[in-house]
């Protein structure tokens, strides 16, 4: 690492920004620099940044422009490229009591008195410096925002940091206010922006890198505090049997409805089922009027990156397991704290380890390799450990997917991920796949093996191309004889490509329609950021790329072959999603709802205990103020979470992250 950090001060001192002072931090993914933000003045009262980094050819350049009177920010003009590559221009001004700002989203003002936060659509991460300078002047230490919403920042404690001997103190302030759990900031005690740490991405000084673990640590602790008191607050153990009542119940192997039943759970398994007339009610019971209501099993989400503060949005959705399909090496220890209920969440029914080859491209977590020596080790590793799959990525050499195929299948693992770059999925399949993850990997199928998928090829030359694949052609004909014969699995994520290729800039987002006025405001902004800023001038094209693989989707289902739902996204809400967007391809809603429960708890090789509501089987069930066989979107109405006998009451839960309900 030391090497490492060394080359970036080179590199970085280099650069046409090195004024003066200019303040220096290192962006870090995976104990890799990935990235740089730069902080100088360029006069009295001016405060400008650089901020780029690289996430598998995506990430931000951006250059950002202040000036400051008092440390509230009065101007801001921010230039570059965002995430997607796509072209920014953002402006923020305060004259004459009039706040303006103009973006690609809005275009707006309003009439202020004294200093105002504004909330950037794109930004760097040192940006908070000014807030919190700002909050810090006022008790309590909150105002509110613009476009809406507020801000909270907390103190939360002090730190001295050891640094060549010498002490670094430092301060950690939380900020709350937009909506979900906490987010965190390292400061001096001049309140200057010293560090952001996380799971997969950190931002700190330059020459503070090796402190990262240590801050990670010391904020994962309190973290791990607010999670667990959040898992104390909404976990609902019941001493005695619990009963749901003249409720109507999906039938998952059937995708039958069976009306007026009794459900009776004890000790977190199913007791009994049946006709409520029949079923004899245990005297201690707590009693659920399931009237008008229906009884599920609980919902899969089979495309997680679980971390702490998904839980509540999961089991909130009525999402009571996932399949986890990459994480950080941790994931076994977060694993038995959710199962232990010290943290919220759904169960990991299944582990990915995750394996890429070490490049520009590579995946952000895992067992990034060099050699296929290291493959084979990697895959050993997750074996070792209790995984039960391996993902590969985009970056793996075509001529290594067989060997590691078959060093996964002899330890007991299936393999599943995307396609690597310069192969197509009918030969991944033919070397070992046992499942294809996104569908956009299936329509890559028809698209040739000369593409460079490692980077936004991958998502651009589908939305430009996937119009022109032939259904009925024979090559997909083919195709999707290989996928069922061999028993492949597809998890579509099929929500996250009509984001992509048919949102549009200040337009809401598809799926959120019926949904939102659940979402704090700052959530709310998000969701009309748009989709790929390729789309831009080919909005047809891409439009009409989706409606093929919604197509696709439909062929899929007619010729048997096994798909499961997953998001890849924002848990619960877009796995609702996905399920409706199965049902708008033409896909009937029992099927769906069979492949949200039973066929998921199949795949993964749970359905003795899981996926269906039959005596002797985990309850993890969900209660819905609706009727979801008749209009799917009623599986957004989840009136009571079970997880293992455990009640969880999702109004509750959502109104703890600033989200309302549904009505």
């Amino acid at each position: 690492m030391k090497t490492i950090f060394t080359l970036l001060i080179i590199s970085i001192t280099s650069q046409a920004f090195a004024l003066v002072d200019t303040t220096r931090y290192s962006i870090i993914t995976t104990e890799k620099i990935t990235g740089k933000q730069l902080m100088w003045s360029e006069g009295p009262g001016k405060v400008s940044y650089a901020y780029q980094y690289n996430d598998r050819g995506r990430g931000p350049k951006l250059r950002i422009d202040l000036v400051l009177d008092n440390d509230a920010v009065i101007f801001r003009k921010v230039t570059g490229i965002d995430y997607f590559k796509g072209p920014v221009l953002e402006t923020f001004e305060v004259t004459n009591g009039v706040a303006k700002w103009k973006n690609k989203i809005e275009d707006e003002q309003r009439n202020v008195s004294g200093p105002v936060l504004y909330a950037p659509l794109e930004g760097a991460p040192g940006e908070i410096e000014w807030s919190l300078k700002l909050l810090t002047q006022k008790h309590p230490h909150e105002m509110e925002t613009l476009p809406s919403g507020k801000l909270i920042a907390t103190h939360i404690k002090n730190h001295t940091a050891r640094v060549n001997g010498f002490p670094e103190e430092l301060e950690l302030y939380s900020f709350t206010g937009p909506g979900g759990p906490p987010s965190y900031v390292w400061v001096t005690p001049k309140k200057e922006f010293f560090a952001v740490v996380g799971g997969w991405m950190s931002t700190i000084k330059l020459g503070y890198e090796f402190l990262v673990p240590e801050l990670k640590k010391l904020q994962e602790d309190l973290e791990q505090d607010y999670f667990t008191e959040q898992s104390l607050t909404f976990t609902q153990k019941p001493k005695t049997p619990v009963a749901i009542t003249n409720v109507s119940v999906f039938d998952s192997r059937s995708g039958k409805v069976l009306p007026d039943h009794t459900v009776v759970i004890d000790n977190g398994k199913i007791l009994q089922v049946g006709k409520s007339k029949s079923v004899t009610i245990p005297a201690n019971s707590k009693v659920i009027d399931g009237k008008g209501k229906m009884l599920l099993p609980g919902l899969w989400d089979n495309h997680s990156h679980f971390d702490m503060s998904q839980g509540l949005y999961h089991l909130a959705a009525g999402v009571t397991n996932i399949k986890d399909m990459a994480n950080s090496l941790n994931l076994p220890d977060i694993k038995k704290k959710v199962d232990s209920d010290e943290l919220l969440g759904p169960e990991i029914s299944i582990m990915s380890g995750f394996v890429d080859f070490a490049g520009p491209y590579a995946g952000p977590t895992g067992k990034i390799v060099k050699t296929l020596d290291e493959g084979l080790a990697g895959i050993n590793y997750y074996a070792d450990n209790g995984y039960q799959q391996i993902k590969l990525y985009s970056s793996i050499p075509v001529d290594w997917v067989k060997p590691l195929a078959a060093e996964a299948h002899k330890r007991g693992m299936k393999v599943v991920g995307h396609i690597p770059s310069y192969m197509v999925a009918e030969r991944a399949i033919n070397d070992g796949y046992d499942q294809v993850i996104h569908l956009n990997m299936i329509m890559l199928n028809f698209l040739g093996d000369t593409l460079d998928t490692r980077s936004m090829g991958r998502f651009i030359k589908v939305a430009e191309r996937a119009k022109n694949i032939d259904l009925n052609s024979p090559a997909v004909k083919k195709f999707i004889h290989l996928l069922k014969e061999k028993k492949i699995v597809v998890d579509p994520t099929i929500a996250i490509f009509e984001e992509m290729f048919t949102n549009e800039p200040g337009k809401l987002a598809a799926g959120y329609e019926t949904v939102l006025p659940m979402f704090p405001a700052e959530f709310k902004r998000g969701l009309y950021t748009g989709g790929l800023p390729t789309m831009k001038g080919h909005e047809a094209d891409y439009k009409a790329s989706f409606a093929n693989m919604m197509k696709m989707l439909k062929l899929m289902y007619e010729n048997g072959v096994t798909f499961i739902p997953g998001t890849d996204a924002l848990p619960g809400f877009m796995l609702h999603h996905e399920l409706e967007l199965y049902s708008k391809a033409g896909i009937p809603n029992h099927e769906v709802l069979k492949k949200a429960t039973y066929t998921s708890a199949q795949v993964a090789g749970k359905d003795s205990e899981l996926g269906s509501i039959e005596v002797g089987k985990k309850a993890n069930l969900i209660l819905v103020d609706g009727d979801p066989v008749k209009n799917i979107s009623d599986i957004r109405k989840v009136d009571l979470t079970i997880k293992n006998g455990h009640l969880y009451d999702p109004k509750a839960m959502y109104a703890s992250y600033g989200f309302g309900f549904w009505k």
